[in-house]
């Protein structure tokens, strides 16, 4: 199957599809919004630096809980923890 795209230089014999041979197949699946959510909140800073490393050490196995996109007053994490923070899912 060749493309209809055109070629920039005319010199080369250039197939889009060519570059393609070998990928792995996949789809983007929008991710599904939580069932639940529970929001937590705390007085001090000392208050939340004690709860991320419980949750660190006891949940999270050790991994980072709060990853991807966070602001300073507002995190997020998976249960059960998510590799990667995204809109997308890999399939």
């Amino acid at each position: 199957m060749k493309s209809d795209q055109k070629v920039l230089f005319e010199e080369y014999d250039y197939s889009v599809e060519d570059e393609w041979v070998g990928m792995p197949e996949y789809n983007n699946k929008e991710e599904s919004p939580p069932v639940i959510t529970v929001t937590f909140k705390f007085k001090t800073e000392e208050d939340y630096e004690t709860f991320k490393e419980l949750i660190k050490v006891h949940i999270y196995k050790g991994q980072k809980p709060f990853d991807g996109m966070q602001r300073k007053d507002k995190k997020t994490a998976w249960f059960p923890h998510k590799e990667k923070a995204s809109k997308y899912e890999y399939e």
